[in-house]
C-alpha cells in the first residue's frame, strides 16, 4: 500500500516507523523543515516539506496512487481539510484524521463524517485513546497495560514479573484456570509466543488473556497484591491528564492532578467537578510529600515531556510509591526505562498504531492491538467458511510457529472451551509475531 502521513510530530513519526516495518510505501509531509530533517535522519522514508492540505503538495506525494491518508497534525482543521482534498481530488479510499477538540469529537459520523459532508473514514484522538487505556489499566493493580474484549468480560493484561511465580510452568497455570491463555512473553531481547515447554522468569514482561473475574487471583499469583487505596495522583494536566481525570470521575474516583502551567491549572479547575487540581512542579518534593504520594494507590505521569514523566516517576518511586505509570512517546527513550527501574510504561505509539493497523490487514480483521512497538500483534476477527479453523476442535488444533490462538468466542458472546468445535461466524483472537502476521490473517477469512 501507498500511505501518506500528514504531520511529522511524535504521532506521525511513530506511525511512519510502524508502516515502514510493515513494508508499506510511506510518504510523510510536514511544513516544518526541522521535523522533516529529523525524520529523514532516523528512517529511510520519502519526506516532503509543505502543507499536507494543499492539493499541489499531495499531488507531489503521489496522492493519485495512494491507498490511505493519515492526517495527524496538531490542527484538527488541517487534518479534516487534508481528508477532504484526498477524497474530492484524488479519490483516496481510506482517510484517517486526528481529532483532538471535543467540539469536533462530539459530532456523530452520521451528521458530519461521511462521504457527502466531511469524508473522514476514521477519527482518532491519541490523547483520548491513551487516557482510556490508562483508565482500564488502573483497574488491574500491577498491570502496565490492559485491553478489553468481549465487552470487558475478557481482558488482555500486561504485567512485569517482579518475582518468579510459585507455579512457573505455563501449561500448569493454563490448566488451572478455564479460559486463561498466555499471549506473549518478552524476555530481554527475546519474544516468545508460549508453547507448553516454556516457562515464566523473573523480569519477564508477560501478556495473558483471561476472563475478568479471575484476573485479580492471577495477578496475586504473579506477585501483585491488590492495593485497597483508591486514590490516584496524576502528574500533568494536558489533553491526556484531563481526559484521564474525566474518565476517573465518571467511575466514582476523586483524583488529584498536578499541573505546572497556572493558566492550564485554572482551566482544569473550572472543567473538572470531582478532581483536586494542584498548581506546581512535578519535582517539587514538598508538594509530593504533602500529598503523601508514597501512600497513594496509583501515580500516573502524563506530561507532554518524556524526561519529566520518567524522572518524576522515578522520584515518587524513591519516595515509596509502588503503583507508578509513566508516559514515554519517543522510541529513543525506551532504553532508559529499564535503567531507571520503571516497570509500567505507556506507549502512545503502540496505542495509536493499533487503531490504524486493522485497515492494513486483509480478511475479516475487526481489531488489531500492537504489543511492544509492534513486535507482536493481537488480531481479532471473524472465522469464515474458508478459514482453516472452521470445523476444527480446539484440542486438535496446532497453531503454526509464531502464531498463538488466544480465544474463540461464539456468536452468542461466550468463550468456547478447548473440547468444542470452531464454527464459521465465531470470533477468534490470535497473537502473531511481526513476521507472521500474514500467516495469522489466513485464519480470518
Amino acid at each position: 500500500m501507498r500511505i501518506i502521513i500528514v504531520g511529522a510530530g511524535e504521532v506521525g513519526t511513530n506511525l511512519a516507523r510502524n508502516f515502514l516495518e510493515e513494508g508499506q510505501d510511506v510518504v510523510i509531509i510536514d511544513n516544518d523543515a526541522t521535523k522533516i530533517a529529523a525524520v529523514t535522519e532516523v528512517m529511510d522514508v520519502q519526506a516532503l516539506e509543505g502543507y499536507g492540505s494543499h492539493p499541489s503538495v499531495l499531488e507531489e506525494a503521489g496522492a493519485g496512487q495512494a491507498d490511505m491518508l493519515v492526517a495527524v497534525t496538531s490542527s484538527d482543521e488541517v487534518n479534516m481539510v487534508a481528508c477532504q482534498i484526498a477524497h474530492s481530488i484524488f479519490g483516496i479510499q481510506t482517510k484517517i484524521a486526528r481529532i483532538r477538540d471535543e467540539a469536533y469529537r462530539r459530532v456523530t459520523a452520521e451528521r458530519l463524517y461521511n462521504q457527502e459532508h466531511m469524508p473522514v473514514d476514521v477519527t482518532i484522538s491519541p490523547s483520548l485513546e491513551v487516557a482510556n487505556m490508562i483508565t482500564r489499566t488502573l483497574t488491574v493493580h500491577g498491570a502496565f497495560e490492559v485491553e478489553d474484549y468481549l465487552n470487558g468480560a475478557l481482558q488482555m493484561v500486561g504485567v512485569h514479573l517482579k518475582t518468579t511465580p510459585e507455579e512457573n510452568h505455563i501449561d500448569t497455570l493454563e490448566s488451572m484456570y478455564e479460559g486463561l491463555k498466555f499471549v506473549a512473553i518478552f524476555r530481554e531481547e527475546r519474544v516468545l509466543l508460549p508453547r507448553l515447554d516454556d516457562h515464566l522468569e523473573k523480569d519477564d514482561d508477560v501478556f495473558f488473556m483471561a476472563p475478568r473475574e479471575i484476573v485479580p487471583e492471577l495477578m496475586h499469583r504473579l506477585g501483585y497484591e491488590e492495593n485497597r487505596n483508591r486514590d490516584i495522583f496524576i502528574i500533568g494536566g494536558g489533553h491526556i491528564g484531563y481526559n484521564l481525570c474525566r474518565n476517573l470521575e465518571l467511575m466514582g474516583y476523586r483524583p488529584k492532578v498536578l499541573e505546572n502551567n497556572k493558566k492550564r491549572a485554572q482551566w482544569l479547575a473550572n472543567k473538572l467537578n470531582n478532581t483536586t487540581v494542584l498548581h506546581g512542579d512535578a519535582f517539587d518534593t514538598s508538594i509530593l510529600e504533602q500529598e503523601q504520594v508514597h501512600q497513594i494507590g496509583a501515580v500516573v505521569a502524563v506530561t507532554s515531556d518524556d524526561a519529566t514523566n520518567m524522572l518524576s516517576a522515578r522520584l515518587v518511586m524513591e519516595m515509596g510509591a509502588e503503583n507508578v505509570m509513566s508516559l514515554v512517546n519517543k522510541a529513543s527513550f525506551v532504553p532508559l526505562v529499564s535503567t531507571l527501574g520503571l516497570e509500567r510504561v505507556i506507549s502512545p505509539g503502540d496505542i495509536t498504531a493499533s487503531r490504524i493497523l486493522k485497515y492494513l490487514r486483509v480478511g475479516a480483521v475487526r481489531s488489531v492491538h500492537a504489543l511492544k512497538e509492534g513486535l507482536v500483534e493481537v488480531l481479532e476477527g471473524r472465522v469464515g467458511i474458508e478459514s482453516p479453523l472452521s470445523g476444527v476442535c480446539l484440542d486438535d488444533f496446532e497453531a503454526p510457529s509464531g502464531v498463538r490462538l488466544c480465544a474463540i468466542i461464539s456468536p452468542e458472546n461466550t468463550l468456547r472451551s478447548n473440547d468444542e468445535i470452531v464454527h464459521a461466524g465465531d470470533t477468534v483472537i490470535l497473537a502473531a509475531r511481526e513476521d507472521k502476521v500474514t500467516l495469522a490473517e489466513e485464519f480470518l477469512c
